[in-house]
């Protein structure tokens, strides 16, 4: 789950507190991982003794394979049938330490699998036809709390690892949630989502007489649900309620809730230590993502991490230490252009700024794009032949998705800048930036129609999982679309074409599917079958690139018609679609594993691929230019590593 906010005089003073002669010294932390991992997503052992971890998958497969290690990285072992299309996921030990469950996209798109610790062959937990994670074991260690999307809907369940039977962890719950039980298994914590209002409730350990715990409808639980105190008496949250998240904590007894953090960015992602009396969390207060620590019970709040990386989420606290682990991420990205009749490159950006999401100008004379800073975004444009870059954002919050309009002289765009994530505009030629909507959830995704005049854009207002609505770009109401509460993200479109291409939720079964969202409301189903996820609309709008679930579990490469649903697959499953060229003969290919890509055209018409010049970089994503004689990409080097650092002498030595 990614985070950002908005730069301001108040952070930079917080940051340069760190510099002055009586700020406390920030602990020295210790790599494990080698130079040039990318390792994610660690989990522990109950003894502290080993680590599992997720690595770029190797092979004949695109995705990522699970690992387990000795706490030091050595020794490592892959396990079978873990691969996942979806990233790093969530590990769970077992409380005995003997059994790990996780998810994999052996069997389809995310089943949750378990498998002796020690090695030996996984054992598939769950069979829906949508998408199952685990969140927490039970302390009993048979039953395995999970969640999965089915009828239209985000649901919790249990399940026994000795008899295979599954309830749901709340009964009659309606509202989506997900529930998590207490170290003691006295309880149930849960968050309920009714739209865009999420709050946190209570049950006794069947899941009975729930108790609100929160009101204001801006709390969630973070990634990845490590949410009770050691003593099961509190739970620890993250609030939204001044705009920007804070951690807080609840008694579950209904007594008093305490903000612990109280910064204008964004503090995330918190973690309870061993004993109880700390929880560490993740900050965008500086110009980059940092480890902090504040007293459970209230007091100031201690920067663990200062350094121009990226820390990543789960914090995770080795067991019976006071030890903290992380993920820290160095990464380089820049744009190229490359001519597709020689293989000549030429770069776009310089090395002195990390790229993120672009856009080409319709004329493709221009390009914007985004430039990340950890807790903050720019937004830049850049002649495609050369020449000096024009900033039209700096700061004041993240910029996602930015578009230009057909006619090239507005950029949409999702910020935070207010306070949520809403839809802005800005003149391609400079100014304020203008917000559209104005909403305590989240909009986003924002889509031109085809004449320039309106932006589509993905909310969750009043939904499960969100609708599709439609603003004035000139300003005034926005107006809802679809009203099923299914419609998602991806959450695209493709110039001059009027249709909009959303990720739906199958009523039926739970699946992820394909629709087609027409200018006059009309919601059409492209693929339900099995799960599904759209990348490319052809320059017509008549056919879709889409990565389907087959028969047999494995995700491949297809083109689907929008009008029938019909389709063929184009690609193996070491290789994956990404967008279709202008003249709609070719696609661009994403080939390779091991945690790099190179890029391939595909010819639709005979399905030959031709590989491109290979780089050690990650080919990220790349766009044709309007005549289709180049390509405009981007490339980027990403390190994850796992850290620790000793928080002993922060925390007063505690274990």
């Amino acid at each position: 789950m990614n985070r950002a906010a908005i730069l301001c005089a108040c952070a930079v003073m917080a940051a340069c507190a760190n510099e002055r002669n009586d700020a406390p010294a920030v602990p020295s932390a210790k790599l494990i991982s080698p130079d040039g991992a990318r390792h994610e997503s660690p989990s522990y052992s109950p003894d502290g003794s080993h680590v599992a971890y997720w690595m770029p998958a190797n092979g004949d497969v695109i995705g990522w394979q699970l690992w387990v290690a000795n706490a030091d990285l050595t020794s490592p072992v892959r396990l079978p049938a873990t691969s996942t299309i979806f990233g790093a996921q969530k590990v769970l030990w077992s409380p005995d330490g003997k059994t790990i469950a996780t998810v994999s996209s052996d069997f389809g798109a995310a089943d949750i699998v378990m498998f002796p610790s020690a090695g030996g062959q996984a054992k598939r937990v769950t069979t829906g036809a949508g998408a199952e994670v685990p969140i927490a074991w039970h302390p009993d260690g048979d039953r395995l709390f999970y969640f999965a999307t089915n009828n239209a809907t985000v649901s919790s369940f249990v399940v026994s690892v000795r008899t295979g039977a599954t309830s749901p962890t709340i009964a009659g719950e309606k509202l989506p949630y997900a529930a998590v039980p207490s170290p003691d298994g006295a309880h149930i914590a849960y968050m309920e989502l009714d739209g865009s209002k999420t709050t946190i409730w209570a049950a006794d350990s069947a899941g009975k007489n729930p108790r609100q715990l929160t009101t204001e409808g801006f709390e969630q639980f973070a990634y990845p649900f490590l949410v009770w105190s050691p003593d099961s008496r509190e739970i620890v949250y993250e609030s939204r309620r001044t705009g920007t998240a804070d951690v807080w904590v609840a008694p579950v007894d209904g007594g008093p809730r305490r903000q612990l953090t109280h910064d204008v960015r964004n503090d995330f992602a918190p973690a309870w230590s061993p004993d109880g009396k700390w929880v560490a969390f993740i900050s965008d207060r500086g110009k980059q993502t940092d480890v902090w620590a504040v007293p459970s019970a209230g007091g100031a709040e201690v920067r663990v991490t200062d350094t121009p990386d990226e820390e990543q989420q789960p914090l995770i606290w080795r067991p019976h230490s006071n030890e903290l682990t992380y993920v820290t991420r160095s990464q380089k990205s820049a744009l190229w252009e490359m001519d597709l009749a020689d293989g000549k490159e030429r770069r776009l950006t310089p090395d002195t700024v990390r790229t993120g999401f672009f856009d080409l100008s319709p004329n493709g004379k221009d390009v914007l794009y985004v430039i990340n800073h950890g807790g903050v975004q720019d937004l830049a444009v850049t002649p495609i032949t050369g020449g000096a870059s024009r900033v039209l954002i700096a700061g004041g919050g993240t910029v996602a998705n930015p578009t230009w309009s057909p006619d090239g002289s507005k950029i949409a765009f999702a910020s935070d800048r207010g306070g949520t994530v809403d839809i802005w505009v800005i003149d391609s030629a400079g100014g304020a930036p203008r917000q559209l909507v104005n909403w305590p959830g989240i909009d986003q995704a924002p889509v031109w129609s085809k004449d320039g005049s309106e932006i589509y854009f993905q909310s969750d207002r009043d939904a499960r999982l969100g609708d599709a609505w439609r603003v004035p770009v000139a300003g005034g109401e926005p107006k809802r679309v679809t009203t099923n509460g299914s419609v998602g993200t991806p959450f695209f479109g493709r110039r001059g074409v009027a249709d909009v291409l959303v990720s739906t939720l199958n009523p039926k079964g739970g699946q992820f599917g394909i629709s087609v969202l027409s200018p006059d409301g009309t919601l059409r189903t492209v693929w339900d079958k099995t799960n599904a996820f759209a990348y490319g609309f052809s320059p017509t709008g008549d056919s879709v690139l889409a990565s389907v679930e087959q028969p047999d579990g494995k995700n491949l490469s297809m083109i689907l018609s929008t009008k029938t649903g019909a389709g063929r697959v184009v690609l193996t499953a070491k290789d994956a679609v990404g967008v279709w060229s202008n003249d709609g003969k070719s696609a661009l290919v994403f080939s390779g594993t091991g945690g790099a890509s190179d890029l391939a055209i595909l010819t639709l018409a005979d399905n030959k691929l031709r590989q491109l010049p290979h780089t050690p970089d990650d080919e990220a994503d790349g766009v044709f230019t309007p005549d289709d004689k180049a390509l405009v990409l981007r490339r980027q080097q990403l390190v994850d590593r796992i850290a620790s650092v000793d928080l002993s002498k922060v925390i007063g030595g505690n274990k």
